[in-house]
């Protein structure tokens, strides 16, 4: 079988990997796979001495991030000196397990969700994704790298845990230290990249990163140009996601608005951006509209992050279609609220909705950007009322504080205390308490207390 031999391994890897008869050729080289199953290594076509003193940088970047982080990316271990005794430049990096497929085989279009969907997994689950790829983004621009091939082909996912990996982290980007190896993907490069020839860096990333995060949750490309801006078809590409570049929702514009925008997706249609919570709707407008020609506009891949984060607390199922999505509290009347999927109205009694308040000094309590809707029998979890978290990847090992439970006899919803000291609330001067094991009515206009220094949440839908 080939071997690879490396050069000056880190303490605990070996000095020569085995190798399977496996592998994965692409552009740059050819991708081979260790027979225990924990390495693979890429080999680039060649033997490009520039490209090896570009990778030791990229080792020294990466080589202490923090355990949480590792496994959002696959940086360069370690040097490959010889394959088969043949010198060569390559790396040996952390192998991805089998059950991780490439991320645009489940987000290239409608079809490609519809059959997961099938599956059992739900949109709940591809909102877990695009927070993975935002924390991917989070690790390399905290390094004060850029990607500059951000697209969905490039990173590796499973869906059924909402976790992806990104790949091709050896041709990262430090400006004036690691030039730029690719300009991009078409469809995912910021405009002043198509346009003005504008050199890949942390900016440019944020546009892709939007892009493939809408991408990832509503199954399109929101950029993508619809009418032809030249006869040549290269031309009018260019010039539409370039300098004719155009948000597909822009509520002035509607040159690239998709015509079945808004019809429910298990209808043939198109699901629109307003599906989504509020701060992920306002983020969507600053990255592609006050951002769009204005890169230092665009959120961050942490503001991406957070937003996708506390996403999760927003969202609702439908009785119908069982899909999962954000509770659209915001329109009014609630007979407009309906299940983006199948259409289904939303049938009363209305969740819970909750707005968080963080305390500031001694000036009192400040409105955050956060939600919460709560149903029969949800938790509210322990990471939601502390003002120094937002809810963790993974809840399977998080604790609760209260659940909320719909009292059939009074028609109304009871705030259950399950592990809190003590929840108090307080309405137009009438106050409520709650210790372990007993409840709350929860009524509109009411502020929740959870103790010292913990997050307030006041009530801003109480059931109707």
């Amino acid at each position: 079988m080939p071997t690879a031999v490396l050069k000056s391994p880190p303490a605990g890897m070996p000095t020569s990997i085995v190798l399977t008869d496996r592998t994965r050729v692409g552009g740059e080289g050819t991708v081979h796979f260790s027979t225990d199953g924990k390495y693979a290594i890429k080999v680039y076509h060649g033997t490009p001495v520039e490209r090896e003193k570009l990778l030791g940088y990229v080792m020294t970047i990466f080589r202490t991030i923090p355990r949480d982080q590792e496994r959002y990316i696959l940086p360069p271990l370690a040097l490959v000196q010889s394959l088969n005794g043949k010198p060569c430049v390559g790396f040996v990096m952390r192998r991805v397990e089998d059950r991780y497929r490439e991320l645009v085989d489940f987000v290239l279009h409608p079809a490609a969700a519809a059959a997961q969907f099938k599956q059992g997994r739900t949109w709940a689950d591809y909102l877990k994704l695009a927070r993975s790829i935002s924390s991917a983004l989070v690790v390399l621009h905290g390094k004060g790298c850029a990607h500059s091939d951000i697209h969905f082909s490039n990173f590796l996912a499973d869906l059924r845990d909402g976790s992806a990996v990104m790949l091709e982290v050896d041709g990262v980007v430090v400006p004036g230290f690691l030039p730029a190896q690719v300009a991009g993907m078409a469809g995912f490069m910021a405009p002043e990249i198509v346009h003005r020839k504008a050199r890949p860096d942390e900016r440019t990333d944020r546009h892709s990163l939007a892009v493939l995060v809408l991408h990832t949750l509503l199954f399109r490309n929101a950029m993508q140009p619809l009418i032809d801006y030249a006869t040549d078809p290269e031309t009018s590409e260019q010039l539409g996601w370039g300098e004719m570049a155009l948000f597909s929702e822009h509520p002035a514009d509607r040159r690239h608005r998709p015509k079945a925008l808004g019809v429910p997706l298990f209808s043939r249609g198109c699901l629109s951006y307003t599906m989504l919570t509020e701060e992920l709707r306002r983020l969507t407008d600053q990255a592609f509209m006050a951002g769009l020609r204005v890169p230092d506009d665009r959120p961050t891949s942490r503001d991406w992050e957070r937003a996708l984060a506390c996403a999760i607390d927003e969202l609702w199922p439908c009785t119908r279609c069982r899909q999962w999505f954000p509770y659209p509290h915001w329109l009014v009347p609630a007979e407009r609220r309906t299940c983006p999927f199948c259409g289904m109205r939303i049938s009363p009694p209305a969740p819970v909705v909750l707005r968080l308040l963080e305390e500031r000094g001694k000036t009192g309590f400040y409105t955050t950007h956060r939600r919460v809707v709560l149903g029969s029998g949800f938790r509210l979890y322990a990471d939601v009322v502390d003002p120094s978290r937002v809810p963790p990847p993974s809840r399977q090992q998080e604790g609760h504080v209260a659940h909320v439970e719909w009292d059939r006899v009074r028609c109304t919803w009871r705030l259950v205390n399950d592990n809190a000291g003590v929840i108090t609330s307080s309405v137009d001067g009438a106050r409520q308490e709650a210790r372990r094991g007993s409840s709350i009515v929860v009524e509109q206009g009411a502020q929740i207390h959870f103790g010292p220094g913990a997050r307030m949440a006041l009530v801003v839908q109480a059931g109707a």
